[in-house]
């Protein structure tokens, strides 16, 4: 029998009281291994401190382990007060630490006004697949017209785990635990790989015990008070030569099967990279033009070359609507300061907007044409309302780093509303710089047309994997489809499928015990039922135990695993004894077939006889 003292601990309070008055068998601990550690007693009130101090939040400590009171129900019956509590393991409490994750720019870490935000990188990585893409691009010319082909190869496995990171249970722990206000320690017991995981962030402690149990299937968490341990099960589950012997030290032990999980087959879709053609047709024409009444921002670079993000129109998706309303001349790619008035007219507005910066409009032959983003500065424009103003004249400064013009014959407060529209409130700079009412030139013009397609492709065909030997015996249970992005190779993806299913019934195993077995989490335990023909080991997975009552009043209830190996030595105990009855059965039966007077009590059916004659043969 148990002599441990139960001791409490009050809320908020240093002394630790023995409780002297409770009922024996109402005292239970439960343990599920990864899953409950709880204890349950009824008390009475005598009077004492320790019963006072029974309270939510309290603590309990029995056994060197200490518990902390989640519920309590008061009872007043007979003239006797009493009290019922509930406690669960101290180690749970874990749950109060809680990690944020980032909000402020560390730049901004203590301001307390205009705080910057911390930008979120994950969408961004997403979009930039420069790390994981190859390009490959062909060129070919005809006559005057010239066609680019632009082929991009991305790796889908590589996008999709862009925002996983690899990590270690210590690692886990760490980011969890490392410096923590409530007094948790922690250690890893056993070897274990390194995982990918979503980067770790915010969450509770909780949260760091399920990601631990959910991610190493071979983790057990078994703590020691408020030292978290991690074990390998095999640093865990130990054989301490003990020993379950049916009608021994066991009054019971239940053997129950359930095949409602059974899966033994499993549709498997793995990574998948993407393949994206841009075709680009660019015809070249020399034509006569007029460009007198129009001219050039920065004369001295003339037409110059435009990315496609710059030109009007689609500009590849980079804007809202994948529209740019004007045409973007670089520092790079047009060099010059002085920004010169592409079209003649009068000076209407100069003002500031967000999104255009300073600009300047001037308006004139029944066009609007604004000048924007290029001045840092009101007192780089250098024109003002109401000035006339010349093709050619310098209108301001250009200090950033590039220069926008848009055009448009609507109202420019109206337009502006339409920035991201394409209805043909904006014109197209460039065709009118080119094409507008002047002098007649002879000038070089092309034209590019462009158009793309991407198709997905799977590194390795989606395939069933099947396990024959469990189809055989039980016929086909499908699991659902496992689709991993992860796997490039087929052999990977089948050894991970083989993992997820359940080719043969769960086995359960319950035993009560009848002697003073007290239970060891982790126990590999040897289990004898001799008229089942069972007699294998099993590993004691979780129970409940009354200290103070076992084994007569309250004996010990103990859970057993129930791994592949266990499973099959259950059923083959099972073959064993149904050999047995056939061979019994068949015995019996040659006895009849031999013994002629007994035969004859069946009428000398000839038929009969040739039927059990095989029986018995086979």
């Amino acid at each position: 029998m148990f002599q441990g003292k139960i001791l409490v601990q009050g809320v908020n309070r240093a002394e630790k009281e023995p409780l002297n008055l409770f009922d024996p068998k109402s005292v239970q601990i439960q343990w599920e291994v990864n899953q409950t550690w709880s204890l349950q007693l009824t008390a009475y009130n005598d009077g004492s401190l320790a019963y006072q101090m029974l309270e939510s939040e309290a603590s309990i400590f029995l056994d060197n382990q200490e518990y902390i009171i989640k519920q309590v129900a008061n009872d007043s019956s007979s003239g006797l007060d009493s009290v019922q509590v509930t406690a669960t393991h101290v180690y749970f409490e874990v749950q109060k630490i809680r990690k944020y994750k980032d909000y402020v720019d560390p730049e901004d870490k203590d301001k307390q006004t205009d705080v910057k935000v911390l930008k979120d990188n994950t969408d961004s990585a997403k979009s930039d697949d420069s790390d994981n893409a190859k390009t490959d691009t062909s060129e070919k010319t005809e006559g005057n017209t010239t066609t680019k082909v632009t082929t991009k190869t991305t790796d889908e496995t590589q996008q999709d785990n862009q925002n996983q990171v690899s990590y270690s249970i210590q690692d886990v722990l760490d980011h969890w635990l490392k410096d923590n206000k409530l007094g948790f320690t922690y250690e890893v017991i056993g070897s274990f790989e390194k995982k990918e995981l979503e980067e770790l962030q915010d969450g509770t402690g909780a949260d760091m015990l399920s990601k631990i149990s959910d991610t190493w299937d071979n983790a057990i968490i078994y703590p020691d008070n408020r030292k978290i341990r991690v074990y390998s099960t095999d640093k865990f589950n130990l054989n301490r030569g003990n020993r379950i012997d049916y009608l021994n030290n066991a009054s019971e032990i239940k053997f129950g099967t359930d095949s409602t999980s059974l899966t033994n087959m499993v549709y498997c879709i793995g990574g998948k990279y993407s393949v994206e053609t841009t075709t680009e047709t660019t015809t070249t024409t020399t034509t006569t033009t007029t460009s007198g009444g129009w001219g050039w921002p920065f004369p001295s670079v003339g037409e110059g070359t435009f990315m496609q993000v710059q030109r009007f129109g689609y500009d590849g998706g980079y804007r809202q609507n994948g529209f740019h309303d004007g045409l973007d001349f670089g520092s790079v790619d047009h060099p010059g300061r002085d920004v010169h008035a592409i079209h003649g007219g009068k000076v209407t507005i100069k003002s500031y907007m967000g999104g255009l910066g300073n600009y300047v409009v001037i308006s004139g032959g029944g066009y609007n044409v604004v000048y924007q983003e290029a001045f840092s500065s009101a007192s780089n424009i250098i024109v003002n309302v109401g000035d006339t103003v010349k093709v050619g004249d310098v209108i301001g400064y250009r200090d950033t780093d590039h220069l926008h013009v848009g055009v448009t014959k609507a109202d420019f407060n109206v337009a502006v509303g339409k920035s991201f529209t394409n209805d043909g409130t904006w014109l197209d700079p460039l065709e009118l710089i080119k094409n507008g009412p002047s002098d007649t030139d002879t000038e070089t013009s092309s034209e590019t047309n462009s158009n793309s397609n991407t198709q997905e492709y799977y590194y390795f065909a989606p395939f069933m994997y099947r396990d024959e030997e469990s189809i055989k015996k039980y016929g086909e249970h499908p699991a659902e489809p496992i689709e991993d992005g992860r796997f490039k190779d087929k052999s990977a993806m089948i050894e991970y499928a083989k993992t997820k299913l359940q080719p043969e019934p769960s086995l359960s195993i319950d035993v009560t015990t009848t002697t003073g077995v007290r239970p060891i989490a982790g126990d590999v335990m040897h289990v004898m039922v001799k008229s089942q023909n069972i007699s294998t080991n099993f590993t004691l997975t979780g129970f409940t135990w009354y200290p103070y009552s076992y084994p007569v009043d309250n004996p010990t209830s103990i859970t057993l695993n129930s791994n592949v190996q266990n499973i099959l030595d259950y059923q083959n105990s099972r073959q064993r004894q149904f050999s047995k009855a056939i061979s019994k059965l068949k015995s019996s039966t040659n006895e009849v077939v031999n013994n002629i007077n007994s035969f004859n009590e069946y009428g000398g059916n000839q038929q009969l006889q040739t039927w059990l004659n095989d029986f018995v043969g086979g």
